[in-house]
């Protein structure tokens, strides 16, 4: 099927003179809009009597940084401590890609598993990880080594070896060049396994060597470290913080990435295998040479994309204190105002690593062909269809499957029983914080004496029937988008109601007393600000793909550059300029409340990504549709809004729908402006010295709350999905 082309030669009845000239005056307004910005921001420099320019980081720093791949120091300078959290950052996001893409390959292979049972376990895997916002992960990570790990008093004076204590993880360490040299003759024995004659002898002597140097260094540079009196001391040190953003950095993307290699690996035809078992290939041969090579070709982009979503999301470390790059720079604003330029470093830092990551990722495509068209069709590799009963062919056919099976089970057992034993049989369901203290479980009575205030906040008490009223209008309104014959009217009408009439309550107004939205907090901030983020992101959304696709110039690049620096930089990183720089950028007389600056860049954050789910749907249309309203004698924008636009949105739907569950996770990021959510109302609960040892059961209750807003959300793409594959079946058949 031809695609409708992005450079298609439109039918208008509007001259070229016009076509230029509505080009011109949008060329004029963004270039108003941005002179007024800068005058604005001038201004408002000149009054705060702040310095522009980059001169600063020339300057003492004067801070600490407690976790550096560089050398530094307090006495050193701004652009020294830039560097060391660059590195950091760096650091800690090629430790999550390379521990994800491992563990996504892992479970995307067991999502394929012949064994019905380790199949369901990586499926409810992918399900609970996908459902649960990474920050919040992060938090039950850094909580769970702060508190769950032994101290340091705990352990043995002079005992040596590898330990993980409150403080961090101790490690022998064999310094830098042994490891790296190791990892060079890997790459090369890998390497020459392709290779032939001269080149392949070359190859074997040269990783004789570097195998040699690597075994000599570990043997000269090898330091274990030894328990002290107050510390660890020695060998390579890892703080709590660097560990629970790596474990949880790969654990949320590993879900992700474990999906992309399903279906990758589905779209290969099982042909190819049963070829290489004929030739005598073992399963890891036929998987690692044939069929892997095949899916890579779909599984590399949607790959590439995650990770650099990893690079992004490692400014979230701000949020537990460990020393990246926006981190860094957050302190350097604090203590020189420079902050227009804080948020350019932070931009350029991002945009630059994105770029190289992905021009690294390209050349290795093209360098292995994996841009290629892909083997023809035939039967997937998808696992046949479980039936319970054939229970025994599917787990207990073979001695391998049933081994596998058993030692499954006994690890899936293993993990209920303990969580079963925790939360019901050792748990405190009656009693105050005394009480919890002495029990071994779960403690209930936290949750029911905070779950108000976590779920509806700081609002003021005699009026908390509004936000709860939000969250039953919201909740109403997913359930009713779950039931397909709903569709037509009742649910558009019940959305518009309950994003209408929610602002309204929670501010107040005809007859209802005022609320300023710095008491607004819990649960509805997090509904609010995800379905108005999704709301008004949506017509931002279908403009800037419009723009994109157009043969004007002017609005291609325009829409291009906004969609690629709002999609290269963090959210964490466009919170802190609606946070910190919007203030400058306005004249002074324009104040805009926190609330309301935060809600803006969700929106245009989300309508970057939305745009390119809408231009997929464009994309996707033959472009018979434009020719069929062109001869209907329908004007240009008259086939578009009532021919192309409504199939192609129909087409972008389920992508629509995954945007929405993202966003719901995203409003978590909030709290590190200022803006009290359900996760930061969460952790405020557990504040108070009573309550204070249990933070599981706060991050417990919010995880499920957020997985049932996730998983109702996905349940609504799986029905439109299937309601999508209805409708072009049935088209078919008609055919």
């Amino acid at each position: 099927m031809t695609s409708l082309s992005p450079r298609l030669k439109p039918w208008t009845h509007r001259t070229p003179w016009s076509a230029w000239a509505l080009q011109i005056a949008a060329a004029l307004v963004v270039g108003a809009v941005v002179t007024a910005i800068a005058l604005a921001t001038q201004e408002n420099l000149a009054d705060r009597n702040i310095r522009t320019g980059f001169d600063f980081l020339q300057n003492r720093a004067g801070f600490a940084i407690g976790e550096t791949l560089f050398s530094y120091a307090p006495a050193d300078s701004f652009g020294r401590a830039l560097l060391a959290g660059l590195g950091n950052t760096l650091s800690v996001s090629a430790w999550a890609i390379v521990i994800s893409t491992g563990l996504g390959l892992l479970i995307g292979l067991a999502r394929l598993s012949d064994n019905a049972l380790v199949r369901s376990v990586s499926g409810a895997y992918v399900e609970v990880v996908r459902n649960l916002p990474l920050l919040l992960q992060l938090f039950v990570w850094y909580a769970l080594l702060l508190h769950g790990a032994p101290a340091v008093a705990t352990l043995q004076e002079g005992d040596v070896g590898a330990f993980i204590t409150n403080r961090g993880a101790a490690l022998p360490s064999l310094g830098w060049e042994g490891p790296l040299l190791a990892l060079a003759a890997a790459w090369l024995l890998v390497w020459s396994r392709g290779q032939t004659g001269a080149r392949r002898a070359t190859a074997w002597a040269a990783c004789a060597l570097l195998s040699a140097g690597a075994a000599g260094l570990a043997f000269l540079r090898y330091e274990a470290p030894v328990v002290g009196a107050f510390e660890v001391q020695g060998g390579l040190q890892l703080s709590v913080e660097f560990i629970a953003l790596v474990v949880a950095l790969s654990v949320y993307t590993s879900a992700y990435l474990a999906e992309i290699v399903r279906g990758g690996l589905s779209t290969v035809s099982r042909g190819q295998g049963e070829a290489a078992q004929a030739l005598g290939l073992s399963a890891p041969q036929r998987l690692w040479h044939v069929v892997l090579p095949q899916a890579l070709r779909i599984i590399l982009p949607p790959m590439t994309s995650w990770h650099l979503n990893t690079v992004k999301n490692s400014s979230l470390a701000v949020a537990i204190g460990y020393p990246e790059v926006v981190s860094v720079i957050d302190t350097i604003i604090s203590q020189t105002g420079q902050a227009v330029e804080g948020v350019v470093l932070i931009i350029l830092v991002f945009l630059s690593t994105s770029l190289i990551l992905s021009l690294a990722m390209n050349l290795y495509a093209r360098r292995n062909a994996i841009w290629e068209p892909a083997a023809g069709p035939g039967t997937s590799l998808a696992p046949p269809e479980f039936h319970w009963p054939k229970w025994r062919s599917h787990l207990f056919a073979e001695p391998r499957q049933a081994a596998l099976t058993l030692a499954t089970a006994a690890l899936v057992g293993l993990g209920v029983w303990a969580a079963f034993d925790w939360l019901v049989l050792q748990a405190v369901f009656v009693g105050d914080a005394a009480d919890c203290r002495r029990a071994a479980g779960a403690c209930w009575p936290f949750v029911q004496e905070n779950a108000r205030f976590i779920l509806l906040g700081s609002y003021p008490e005699p009026e908390q029937w509004r936000p709860a009223a939000v969250i039953v209008l919201f909740a109403v309104s997913l359930l009713a988008s779950l039931v397909r014959r709903l569709w037509s009217h009742v649910v558009p009408a019940l959305w518009a109601i309950t994003l209408l009439a929610s602002p309204w309550l929670m501010a107040g107004g005809l007859g209802l007393v005022g609320v300023a939205t710095d008491k607004w907090s819990g649960l509805p901030v997090t509904l609010l600000l995800a379905g108005n983020a999704v709301v008004g992101a949506f017509p931002l959304a279908v403009l800037l793909a419009l723009a994109r696709r157009s043969r004007s110039p002017v609005f291609r690049w325009i829409a291009t550059g906004f969609i690629e620096v709002v999609r290269g930089v963090p959210l964490l990183g466009l919170l802190f300029i609606a946070a910190v720089l919007f203030p400058l950028l306005v004249p002074a007389e324009m104040t805009i409340n926190a609330f309301l600056r935060v809600q803006i860049a969700l929106v245009l954050f989300t309508a970057a990504y939305m745009a390119e789910a809408v231009r997929g749907g464009l994309l996707s249309l033959n472009k018979g549709q434009a020719e069929a309203g062109q001869a209907l004698g329908l004007s240009r924008w008259a086939a578009l809004r009532a021919v192309i636009l409504p199939q192609a949105l129909i087409a972008s739907l389920p992508s629509l729908v995954s945007i929405a569950i993202s966003e719901v996770k995203n409003t978590t990021l909030v709290l590190i402006v200022g803006v009290f959510d359900l996760l930061q109302m969460a952790r405020l609960a557990y504040v108070p010295l009573e309550w204070r040892p249990f933070f599981v059961e706060a991050y417990l209750f919010v995880g499920l709350v957020y997985f049932t807003l996730c998983f109702a959300l996905s349940r609504i793409a799986a029905t439109i999905e299937r309601a999508k594959a209805g409708s072009n079946a049935s088209i078919s058949r008609h055919d």
